[in-house]
């Protein structure tokens, strides 16, 4: 009996699915574009929509239609179906949408929502500088994703999210100011070469080498150097990586030293560093007990 009311079931469904009009994407973008609102309200609807890739079909529409969706998608930024709510905010990103930013602020903050590294992405994409606060605070987030899309829109604001990042730095939460050493080295400000010279013995020291090699800044050779004796094997790689642009005669003895580290990579990078730095290949003894010249990651 059971299975005979299932089989009525599915064949009523089926009828109905055959019976709907099939969705004529080009006519709805042809009424958005028009100002027809219903329109522009069915496309973002299609965007929580998976059957038949409508949802990207759609979004690709929204965006080609661009202003006249602004409306409708910002109505569905705190909607329930989470495809709908990513792709809108996503949309609002990628048009830049600044009267936006407060909408999709709230979403990034409510830690009941899933996939709320959209929203992250998306304020990076927008640009407007009243979001740097809340990408800051959400540096620590229990969600990796969300830190790892925050992290990345902070270093899109470039200059402007230097002097924010720097205050973190002294805040007593690691995550956080973990997050704000990656941000500054990528960002690559000389204005965070100080402030990251007195965290190399923070928890996030490792983080604080690789920043201050990619600040190239002769003036952190000192700390780097220092570096190379570390406990921690990633310091040391780190501190050797960042020697080979800034490094001088004065850090060769020390990565020579390195150049017999018990750890492969600390080797390597030894021996890049001190190639860069005399002008002569040298060559690292690799898992195998070979001596090897490190391949070229330059260019």
């Amino acid at each position: 009996m059971t299975r005979l009311f299932l089989t009525i079931i599915t064949l009523a469904l089926l009828a109905g699915c055959q019976g709907q009009r099939p969705i004529d994407l080009d006519a709805l973008a042809g009424k958005a574009r028009g100002g027809d609102p219903r329109a522009a309200g069915e496309l973002v609807r299609l965007l929580g929509v998976a059957e038949n890739d409508l949802h990207d079909r759609a979004y690709r529409i929204v965006i080609e239609i661009g202003e006249p969706m602004v409306g409708p998608l910002r109505d569905q930024v705190d909607t329930g179906n989470p495809d709908q709510r990513e792709r809108s905010i996503a949309a609002l990103g990628t048009l830049k949408v600044v009267a936006a930013v407060p909408d999709i602020v709230e979403v990034l903050l409510d830690r009941s929502l899933s996939r709320r590294y959209v929203a992250a992405w998306a304020l990076g994409e927008i640009g407007d500088p009243t979001a740097i606060p809340v990408l800051l605070e959400v540096l620590d987030d229990a969600d990796e994703q969300v830190v790892r899309y925050a992290t990345r829109s902070l270093i899109k604001f470039n200059r402007a999210a230097v002097a924010p990042l720097i205050d973190v730095l002294d805040s007593g939460r690691p995550q956080k100011a973990a997050a704000a050493v990656r941000a500054l080295g990528d960002i690559g400000d000389r204005r965070a070469l100080e402030p990251l010279l007195q965290q190399v013995d923070s928890p996030a020291r490792h983080e604080v080498f690789l920043a201050l090699g990619k600040l190239r800044d002769p003036r952190a050779e000192t700390a780097l150097v220092e570096g190379l004796a570390d406990d921690d094997w990633q310091v040391r790689m780190n501190a050797a990586m960042a020697l080979g642009p800034v490094g001088s005669g004065r850090s060769v003895e020390p990565l020579e030293t390195t150049l017999e580290d018990d750890v492969m990579v600390v080797r390597e990078w030894s021996a890049r560093s001190l190639s860069m730095i005399t002008g002569n290949t040298v060559r690292y003894r690799d898992a195998s007990g070979t001596y090897v010249e490190p391949y070229n990651v330059y260019h």
